[in-house]
């Protein structure tokens, strides 16, 4: 139980980091805003996940933006 509440912390700092990174995207033209909002979606709804099925869901949303992501 303890050591819920600093994963979820992390988890958060993760996301915002991420939708940052977004957000430099689509003011570089390089994600579409409605490419950003479903990847908004997304991460809120992460856990509804199984992890290869967020990987491809990412994938269709940012076209293969995230394919530099290292996920292991």
């Amino acid at each position: 139980m303890v050591l819920i509440k600093p994963l979820f912390d992390d988890l958060e700092r993760v996301k915002l980091n991420f939708l940052k990174t977004c957000e430099k995207l689509v003011a570089a033209g390089r994600l579409e805003k409605e490419e950003f909002k479903d990847i908004e979606v997304l991460l809120d709804q992460m856990e509804e996940y199984e992890d290869q099925e967020f990987r491809s869901e990412l994938g269709k949303i940012s076209k293969g933006l995230s394919d530099f992501l290292d996920w292991e």
